[in-house]
């Protein structure tokens, strides 16, 4: 299979490539700036492609050859639909590491023109959401009776999040904190359910509902009807996302204007962490599942920093669907090969069954 990485000269995209070479994968690279596109192709021993995504025409015409797009581009509210809509022409299958619930959504309701195609879809396969879901979908399959998941991950180190996913957070910030709830989303106060969760290692930690994607992938990927999200968050945390969740700013968050001021700052002031850092940095995810009767299974999985595993998540994935047979279609980042796979890649433990 012949692939292309559009969106090559962003952050993740450098663990992308990085891994790809380690594992003798070839890839195009492809993104709107040559200044930018050619050295690292050049760098890498890559081909490259530079185009932009404002004509479906010149989507396709790069895409005609290509078996499977990576898109590493975003926000994917703005390259989503674009790019799919002309892999559905060039029959081209289709990956990308988005974070946004919208974009999953989107994706999901695709899935009838995704199997006419003949093409693979599968939204989020990064960090976000590829460890969580296949956590949700071993958690479903030690129990199948399961009616409540509840996941949550810890950050180890000092890795942080990148520049591009701060400015992604700053369209859905209005949205407020979100689980779901006898399968419809439902927005909740940032108190909802405090409580503590002991990630393994016998110290539990204060955690905060944590709106990700995982209440749509997850809910699609296991049919289950209740699931919620945590990450550790201090009072003061709390207290900060509570001021965000007043109706004022609620408000005033979906003003274009304000928002754009907001993505300004992060462009001026944010810095990615160093390689050296994201070395030392781990991400612990908990998994728990509930059944009716209150019997409950919990599980841990352990990865590398959470940006080095979206470079080589989506890269993974591509891999396999080169070498294995997947039926066209919709897919979550766990179901195209299964939720013990993630184990397989680079950085990845086995699950732990906590309970």
């Amino acid at each position: 299979m012949k692939f292309l990485l559009y969106g090559a000269n962003g952050h993740t995209a450098t663990f992308a490539i990085e891994y790809a070479k380690e594992q003798g994968i070839n890839l195009i690279l492809a993104g709107r700036s040559e200044e930018s596109i050619k050295p690292l192709a050049e760098e890498n021993g890559f081909d490259y492609r530079i185009f932009n995504l404002e004509s479906n025409d010149t989507i396709c015409s790069n895409l005609k050859d290509i078996d499977l797009v990576l898109n590493f581009a975003g926000p994917f509210r703005f390259t989503f639909k674009k790019m799919v809509n002309a892999c559905i022409q060039t029959k081209t299958h289709y990956l990308d590491i988005t974070g946004e619930m919208t974009t999953i959504e989107k994706a999901y309701l695709m899935r009838d023109q995704f199997k006419k195609a003949g093409i693979i879809v599968a939204p989020a396969t990064a960090f976000d959401t590829l460890p969580t879901d296949s956590v949700a979908l071993k958690l479903k399959s030690l129990m199948p009776d399961a009616n409540k998941i509840k996941l949550a991950f810890k950050m180890n180190g000092r890795g942080s999040f990148s520049s591009g996913s701060a400015i992604t957070g700053t369209y859905r910030m209005h949205k407020g904190s979100l689980i779901r709830k006898d399968g419809k989303i439902k927005r909740v106060s940032p108190l909802y359910n405090k409580h503590e969760i002991d990630f393994g290692d016998g110290n539990p930690i204060q955690v905060g509902v944590w709106t990700w994607a995982d209440i749509y992938s997850g809910y699609y990927s296991t049919g289950v009807p209740n699931i919620e999200f945590y990450t550790p968050l201090s009072d003061n945390q709390i207290k900060k996302a509570l001021k965000y969740d007043s109706l004022k700013y609620r408000i005033l968050l979906r003003l274009p204007f304000l928002r754009n001021a907001q993505i300004d700052k992060i462009k001026k002031k944010f810095r990615n962490p160093s390689y050296e850092s994201r070395l030392k940095s781990s991400m612990d995810i908990f998994g728990e599942a509930e059944n009716a009767s209150g019997g409950k299974v919990t599980i841990k999985l352990k990865t590398c920093d959470s940006y080095f595993f979206s470079g080589r998540g989506p890269i993974a994935l591509a891999d396999y669907i080169s070498k294995n047979e997947v039926s066209p279609g919709f897919y979550t980042a766990g179901q195209i090969a299964g939720p013990d796979f993630v184990t397989t890649i680079k950085g990845a433990e086995q699950f732990q069954i906590l309970q």
